[in-house]
C-alpha cells in the first residue's frame, strides 16, 4: 500500500502519533511514507526554538541531540503507521548506534529527515536514516 506524498500535518502528529508536547515535539510534517518501508518528514529550524537559545549564543545552531530525537520521533510515527496504535501498556524505545553530522544547522533551514527500514517486524526495526538541509523555499512568483 504505497502512500507516497501522503501528508500528516502537525495537528494530526500531536493527536494520533506522538505523545510529546512543546518544546519536545520536533517534527512539523510527515511528507510521505510507505508502511513497512520508509517515511519522510520535515522540521523547520527557527531561532525562537528553545533548544537554540543557549546553544552557542554567538552562533545559533541546532544541537545534534535534537536531530537524533527528531529521528527517534520519526521512528515512532513509522511504527504506528505500519503496526497501528500501541496498546495502553506498550512504549517505544529507540536507540542510535551511529550518527555523523557533517554541517551545522542554523536557523532558517528546513531539514528533511528520511528513515528506511533495513529490517522490520512488529516488535523491532532497524533503520537507515538520512537528513538534508535546504534553505527556506522561495515564494512562487505570481
Amino acid at each position: 500500500m504505497a502512500t507516497i506524498g501522503c501528508v500528516i500535518g502537525f495537528t494530526e502528529l500531536k493527536e494520533k502519533y506522538l505523545p510529546q508536547r512543546y518544546p519536545l515535539l520536533l517534527l512539523d510534517r510527515v511528507t510521505g511514507f510507505v508502511p513497512g518501508e520508509w517515511i519522510e518528514a520535515i522540521k523547520a529550524v527557527t531561532g525562537n526554538s528553545p533548544e537554540l537559545v543557549g546553544h552557542f549564543p554567538e552562533r545559533a545552531i541546532l544541537p545534534g541531540s535534537v536531530l537524533m530525537q527528531a529521528f527517534s520521533q520519526l521512528g515512532i510515527v513509522f511504527f504506528k503507521i505500519t503496526n497501528g496504535a500501541l496498546a495502553e501498556d506498550e512504549i517505544t524505545v529507540v536507540s542510535f548506534f551511529k550518527i555523523r553530522l557533517t554541517a551545522p544547522i542554523p536557523p532558517g533551514k528546513i531539514i528533511t529527515l528520511r528513515l528506511e527500514a533495513r529490517r522490520f517486524s512488529p516488535e523491532v526495526g532497524v533503520f537507515r536514516g538520512h537528513c538534508s538541509m535546504n534553505a527556506r523555499p522561495s515564494p512562487t512568483p505570481a
